[in-house]
């Protein structure tokens, strides 16, 4: 078993505190195919060039094991709009892909990513996704994680955004016993954007381990970066956000929140949020909160004839709404609301 430590914090805190990175056990990993396709490899500098992912560790995993490779390109003012399937069982019990998503300049680029898990045994998956958004392009990156309770993931994405170019994210994690994700954001042009709107949902005993690093370096540039979750029996979350403005980063606007409800006594949530600035005429802006469901509104609720738990699961989905209607394909929309509903009903 491969032991390493990921989700490194850049700029860190108290030792004491443990939040610094965290040690990640890995399976045994084996030289399984996978039953998909895969398009020639290709060698893209900028992804070359470039540090991001969990750790150094989780990136040659993919180089050495990996068994999916896609690649998902735009033409100059192409629009183009991708969806593909992943599931995971006793007989393909191991998955390791890498996803290149390139658009260029003035292209409009979507791509839905749908894993999943079913079936007894245990399961692996080492996701790296990665992003180029040239000039005046658009990307929309949908990733569904709903994936059982027998799976360990690893889940990779990098993103680096050109002149007035914007990156849409929006992560969906509810499943896999222990979950492991980085983001890592280069606004790197003027006018970049950068958006993303996540949820997750954490249960019985399942671990979920997220770092998302946010770094403005082209001038005017804007991250705007929302994430709500919810946690319950002895489930544990450890939430990790940075937003670094970099000297050139002039008149640039960024925004780190999370929110966490906590639906049992035994759950743990950490939160860490970190601001970094080297240059002046910049806005950040981060919050935290967890806590409980509001007593007065659950109270409401129910006194309209619901019963406590379809009152709980209205509050919650409420949370979820914003990042759950921005897919545009109506099966995956219903597969997650039934998910978060079987989850709440566990």
């Amino acid at each position: 078993m491969e032991k390493f430590l990921g989700n490194e914090l850049s700029f860190k805190t108290y030792s004491w505190l443990r939040v610094n990175d965290t040690e990640i056990n890995l399976p045994q990993i084996l030289s399984n195919p996978y039953p998909m396709d895969s398009d020639t490899q290709q060698s893209i500098p900028v992804f070359e060039e470039k540090i991001y992912g969990i750790a150094p560790e989780s990136v040659e995993l993919n180089k050495k094991y990996g068994n999916v490779y896609r690649l998902y390109k735009t033409k100059t003012g192409e629009e183009r709009k991708e969806k593909v399937t992943f599931s995971l069982n006793g007989q393909s019990n191991q998955l390791l892909d890498t996803e290149d998503l390139v658009a260029e300049e003035g292209s409009k680029l979507s791509v839905i990513l749908d894993y999943s898990g079913e079936g007894a045994g245990k399961k692996f998956r080492s996701s790296l996704i990665r992003i180029w958004a040239k000039k005046n392009s658009e990307v929309h990156l949908f990733i569904v994680q709903n994936e059982d309770g027998e799976t360990f993931s690893l889940e990779s994405v990098f993103a680096q955004i050109e002149d007035r170019a914007k990156v849409y994210l929006h992560q969906y994690e509810l499943g896999s016993k222990r979950f492991y994700s980085n983001f890592q954001g280069d606004l790197k042009g003027k006018t970049s954007e950068l958006t993303i709107d996540s949820i997750y949902f954490g249960y019985d005993d399942h671990e979920l381990n997220m770092l998302y690093n946010i770094v403005h370096y082209g001038e005017e540039s804007k991250s705007d970066i929302v994430v709500n979750g919810a946690l319950k029996d002895s489930s544990y979350k450890n939430f990790k956000s940075t937003l670094d403005f970099k000297e050139g980063s002039t008149f640039s606007v960024g925004s780190e929140e999370e929110f966490a409800l906590l639906l049992d006594d035994d759950v743990h949530a950490l939160s860490v949020p970190v601001l970094l600035a080297h240059e002046d005429n910049v806005e950040g802006n981060h919050a935290a909160s967890a806590g409980k469901l509001d007593q007065d509104l659950l109270f409401y609720i129910m006194s309209r004839g619901f019963s406590y738990e379809d009152a709980e699961n209205l509050m919650i989905e409420s949370k979820f709404s914003g990042a759950i209607d921005r897919l545009e394909d109506e099966e995956i929309k219903e597969k997650i609301r039934n998910r978060v509903h079987g989850i709440i009903r566990k």
